[in-house]
């Protein structure tokens, strides 16, 4: 099973889900994705996790157990940005439809990435 499979079956239950990368920051690269198109169409999901989460992906943040998690609302569509867990240079974005609710799409994309960290061999990406 490559990553984006593991990366689909961890994400499955998100509602409205349209594309999602899972990306290492502060760095910005793009770990793997699920969803319509390919590594190409996902640069501004990794791009945009860089920029809101970078700054905090330092020291102090990283070793505590601080949740960290944006959500844009556009007329067309929903992001979900989630910073790891355990792994707090990893985050988690997602571009859902409008449809569904909010609040189910921020608790299926945090159960989804809490997923991907006891999946994954995430330390592999670690410093």
């Amino acid at each position: 099973m490559t990553i984006d499979d593991t990366i689909a079956n961890a994400c499955e239950a998100v509602p409205g889900l349209v594309n999602g990368a899972l990306a290492l920051l502060p760095e910005g690269i793009l770990i793997g994705g699920v969803g319509a198109g390919g590594a190409f169409d996902r640069e501004p999901l990794v791009r945009s996790a860089a920029r809101v989460l970078g700054n905090h992906v330092s020291a102090a943040i990283a070793k505590s157990s601080a949740f960290v998690e944006y959500a844009f609302v556009s007329q067309d569509q929903l992001v979900v940005i989630e910073r790891g867990h355990d792994h707090p240079r990893v985050a988690l974005v997602l571009v859902c439809t409008r449809e569904p609710n909010l609040a189910l799409v921020l608790s299926t994309a945090r159960q989804a990435l809490k997923t991907l960290e006891h999946t994954l061999d995430l330390a592999a990406w670690e410093e």
